[in-house]
């Protein structure tokens, strides 16, 4: 009984997913990341929401696989770039010239033949200098599909745009990743720095990877940064970025704008 009826909420929300862009259901927030120890704001995460009148939020991790299924997640996924461009724009004029925005993108966009064509179609519109957009890819997705889009990737990085390995050692081939792709940052998964101030293990690794990504070249960010503690061990490692709730929870847009205007 009980697989029946979780078979017929995802029938449900694959039938009104493809209708939430256009009842303007689905919502961008973004999580600040900031540069440690000035304080100055590097850029910000977008961050999917969707608010059904009848289910109440949805969670990401409920409906995004249902959109990989039903092949929505190209067309929800390029709205959502261009809502996070079009923002990061605002931003930049008025507030935060410099600010990058990150967007999360799926394995399935990364191999849609035209994908290349439409992030660079998105920062024409926006006028979005390409340094400014930085994409992110989730370190447990599937490699296979990364792969196959390992090219696109690198095309887009030749046009100056990041690209970021999201929840970086949560899979066995975080090594093999590093070799593979044309990243520009990482990001410590958020389950090191949580724990790392009482699991031992949590902690050597942590330090770790800002040292690899320091050797590397490489950008690195510490998520999940929710005490001083753990902010106070970072800084002693010389971390350079942080995000996490102690600094700031995800915004809307209306306490993005009021945050980018405190920095004037």
């Amino acid at each position: 009984m009980l697989k029946e009826q979780c078979s017929e909420e995802t029938s449900r929300i694959a039938d009104e997913l493809e209708y939430a862009l256009e009842k303007r259901q689905l919502s961008l927030h973004y999580q600040p990341q900031f540069e440690f120890p000035s304080g100055n704001i590097r850029g910000f995460e977008a961050l999917l929401r969707w608010h059904h009148p009848e289910l109440g939020s949805i969670s990401p991790l409920r409906f995004i696989p249902i959109a990989e299924e039903t092949g929505l997640i190209d067309s929800i996924g390029m709205w959502v770039m261009h809502q996070a461009c079009e923002k990061i724009r605002q931003i930049q004029k008025s507030h935060l010239p410099n600010s990058i925005i990150s967007v999360n993108i799926s394995a399935i966009q990364l191999n849609n033949p035209f994908f290349f064509e439409n992030v660079m179609n998105v920062l024409h519109q926006t006028s979005i200098a390409p340094q400014y957009l930085e994409l992110e890819l989730t370190e447990s997705t599937n490699i296979a599909c990364i792969n196959n889009g390992t090219d696109t990737l690198r095309a887009l990085a030749l046009q100056g745009i990041k690209i970021a390995l999201d929840d970086f050692g949560v899979e066995n081939n975080s090594l093999l990743q590093l070799q593979k792709l044309p990243l520009s940052t990482i990001k410590i998964d958020r389950s090191f720095v949580i724990n790392m101030m009482h699991d031992s293990r949590c902690k050597i690794i942590t330090e770790w990877v800002i040292t690899l990504a320091r050797k590397l070249g490489l950008i690195v960010i510490a998520e999940g940064v929710e005490s001083f503690e753990q902010l106070h061990q970072l800084r002693q490692w010389e971390c350079e970025y942080i995000q996490g709730y102690l600094l700031s929870r995800p915004l809307s847009e209306q306490e993005l704008l009021l945050l980018a205007k405190s920095y004037l």
